[in-house]
């Protein structure tokens, strides 16, 4: 079992008490929408150029570097973009993330052992608030201030008429689980809170999220407990037992997890993409990529291309719903607004960074590392459905793991 560190209260600068501050809400920020979001990144990067002095030692890094020839890959794919107003304003964005993650790093190696401890708490607090929510909402129909769903199957929690509380789950569950973990919390404990977390998660309707954070889960908790197999077999029988039992016994999720999906079980995986919209998106984000092989048609212009008619395939039964902001699954997003060399340079981008995040948690084994770089493996898991991979929101919580996967890449010395 883990242990915690000594509390050791350093002297903090007012710029820093921000950036705490700024951290211990950001999943707040994720709740309230999309502007609050951009501010936290714009004021994370003012920080980053107030302390430039020593920020820039942070930079002399290879996970500097690779994120550099991302960005200098998107500027590369912007002079071949079909619409480059229209993607110039969010590759930019990707140079103040780029800031965020370095700002964050600095806090992260001159707080560890102190003021930190404070964010990952703040953040267990607003997930237990979340999950209680959730469970609420699961069991009256609205959420605690009388937000509900206007889908049958779906919660919203405190996040209106957007349908992505399992996207914010799936970002913050293993830190919730670390957080436990590092203040000595007894493992058959831990077991039930687990369990709780995956019926949670299941009960938010959110499919595609729901097999991610339980592969996370899974994850974490072979690498980090000690768990007998025998409990380990019990919690996955009680666990699909309440899955079959609920499904069963509730007709939304009867529908979403049996009715929408039975091709897959009766007729295959093909038949059942050439029947449902996820098809539709993917085959016209194909289309579009072997028309603009090489650099695809620009970052957020998918939107503008996919509605053409040129692109519309009888075979698949909803082609006329294939327009969409994004094709639902990242891979399919960059390869066809970035083309194979956008594509090839977010392969060598994140695998690389990966690596070097998977070699510095054999050498220190930080958790809250581990749970950051879970989450981006599981974030960029193929098939799947996913939302852009470049937006605010879903890019708020990927960038703020891979921000915290970064943070521990390496001891900087001074």
């Amino acid at each position: 079992m883990y242990k915690t560190d000594k509390i050791n209260l350093k002297k903090i600068t007012s710029v820093d008490f921000l950036s705490l501050f700024l951290l211990i809400l950001f999943p707040v920020a994720l709740i309230l929408g999309n502007l609050l979001i951009n501010i936290f990144t714009l004021l994370f990067s003012i920080s980053f150029f107030y302390n430039l002095r020593e920020s820039k030692k942070y930079l002399n890094q290879k996970i500097f570097y690779l994120l550099i020839f991302f960005f200098i890959s998107l500027l590369i794919n912007l002079i071949f973009s079909t619409n480059p107003t229209n993607s110039f304003p969010r590759i930019v964005k990707i140079l103040f993330i780029i800031f965020f993650i370095f700002e964050t790093q600095r806090i992260v190696k001159n707080y560890d052992t102190s003021y930190m401890r404070y964010v990952y708490g703040s953040w267990f607090v607003i997930f237990l608030i979340i999950t209680i929510d959730i469970i609420f909402e699961t069991i009256f129909g609205h959420n605690m201030i009388g937000m509900k769903s206007y889908m049958p199957g779906r919660v919203v929690s405190f996040f209106g008429d957007e349908l992505i509380v399992g996207a914010f789950y799936h970002g913050f569950v293993l830190f919730f689980i670390s957080y436990l973990i590092l203040r000595g919390t007894k493992n058959n404990i831990l077991i039930l809170i687990i369990i709780s977390v995956l019926l949670v998660s299941f009960t938010i309707g959110e499919r595609s999220n729901f097999i991610k954070l339980f592969l996370s889960v899974l994850i974490f908790t072979t690498l980090v407990l000690k768990i007998n197999y025998k409990i380990k077999i019990i919690s996955l029988l009680f666990i699909a037992t309440f899955i079959i039992t609920f499904v069963n016994f509730n007709q939304n999720f009867k529908t979403r997890y049996f009715k929408q999906i039975k091709t897959i079980y009766t007729s295959g995986y093909s038949k059942f993409m050439k029947e449902s919209q996820h098809g539709a998106h993917r085959d016209v984000a194909v289309k579009i990529l072997k028309d603009n092989l090489f650099f695809g048609v620009g970052v957020k212009n998918f939107r503008h291309e996919s509605w053409k008619e040129k692109y519309k395939n009888k075979e698949y039964l909803q082609t006329y719903k294939r327009y969409a902001t994004h094709p639902h699954q990242l891979h399919h997003e960059m390869l066809s607004e970035t083309g194979l060399f956008g594509y090839l340079s977010f392969l060598i981008f994140f695998l690389s960074s990966i690596a070097l995040a998977i070699n510095s948690y054999l050498k220190i084994g930080n958790i809250y590392q581990l749970s950051g770089l879970i989450y981006v493996i599981t974030s960029l898991m193929p098939i799947l459905p996913s939302g852009s991979f470049l937006s605010t929101f879903s890019g708020g919580i990927f960038w703020l793991n891979f921000a915290i996967m970064c943070a521990y890449i390496r001891k900087i010395k001074f």
